[in-house]
């Protein structure tokens, strides 16, 4: 009886470490599911993310040159997910000003359905998951920034109205100043600024300070082959952020100012403007008029534009817009 009895004992010993081992095999296999799941889930949200980052981003573009077209967030956020699937459950161009806010949702299986598909924790009756991102871009006014042409229009050449129009440097009829362009303080309705540099054409501006002139009429010596097409001719046709000044330092004391001519001109920025050029003629190999827009004297012909610029090339910001330029920033 002992005997028997023992094996009994070990019999059930054995029948409960089975139980033991398919419990831990269930316990095991869906802890497994779960992760490959959450990987899953994660992966998802990332591409939702791209999706969402992208179409905002392409949003606030269109915002910043014109009127706001929600409908290109659907076709960027389905290019920048892997699957080439995401929904677009909302774009919001009006709660916030001057902020889109773009939201995606998961499209998937045969039916782009709104959840995900092929989950293996389905098997253990968990609930479908419905995965979400969304994006913030904020229009930010720019105040400080590089302009990689050494230019400042005049006010009154500030012209925002879409369509080109020539700005004389020198020489043809009196500018939008009422004056001749040549020989003036200010040389016609644009005006050279003093490069960073003197080996470089790139110019720091900011609204509300004091830009320094570049003396005399012609382009700045560092800055000739910028406006070369044979050596830059990718400038015809770009669109450039540049400073719009609002006064000279003509009539200033000259304790702080000089004489206010020649090199010591300066210009009090307001502004900044798109400005997409199309034409100039300049000094020497500086000119390009494949259709003669300048057909006397010198200037530059090109269209006041909205425009959403480099933010490496800009710091600084403003709550209210200044002039047509732009810079998109994603905030979360």
């Amino acid at each position: 009886m002992r005997r028997l009895n023992r094996n009994l004992l070990q019999g059930g010993e054995e029948g409960v470490s089975g139980v033991v081992v398919v419990i831990l095999m269930v316990v095991l296999i869906g802890a497994g599911a779960l992760a490959v799941d959450a990987g899953q889930i994660y992966a998802e949200r990332g591409q939702l993310q791209n999706a969402a980052d992208a179409g905002a981003l392409a949003v606030a573009d269109s915002c910043a040159k014109s009127t706001c077209n929600p409908a290109l967030a659907d076709s960027l956020a389905n290019a920048n997910s892997l699957d080439g699937k995401s929904t677009v459950t909302s774009v919001d161009t009006t709660s916030v000003a001057g902020q889109i806010t773009v939201t995606t949702a998961t499209k998937s299986g045969t039916n782009n359905g709104p959840t995900l598909t092929k989950l293996f924790a389905s098997v253990l009756s968990a609930s479908p998951v419905k995965v979400v991102a969304s994006a913030t871009v904020k229009l930010k006014y720019p105040t400080k920034g590089v302009t990689v042409l050494p230019l400042a229009f005049a006010p009154c050449e500030f012209i925002n109205d879409g369509f080109p129009h020539l700005i004389q440097l020198q020489g043809g009829a009196k500018d939008c100043n009422g004056k001749n362009p040549s020989n003036q303080i200010i040389p016609g309705g644009f005006a050279w600024l003093n490069p960073d540099t003197s080996s470089g054409c790139t110019v720091t501006a900011e609204v509300g300070q004091w830009s320094l002139t570049s003396a005399g009429g012609a382009v700045p010596n560092s800055c000739i082959d910028l406006f070369d097409p044979t050596k830059n001719p990718s400038l015809a046709g770009s669109t450039v952020a540049l400073p719009v000044y609002k006064y000279t330092c003509d009539g200033m004391n000259p304790a702080i100012f000089g004489t206010c001519k020649g090199s010591t001109v300066q210009y009090y920025i307001e502004k900044w403007a798109g400005f997409k050029i199309e034409a100039w003629n300049l000094t020497g190999q500086a000119k390009y008029d494949p259709l003669n827009k300048i057909t006397s004297g010198k200037g530059i012909y090109g269209t006041f534009v909205g425009y959403s610029a480099d933010p490496a090339l800009f710091t600084g910001e403003s709550v209210t817009p200044t002039g047509t330029v732009t810079v998109l920033g994603l905030i979360k």
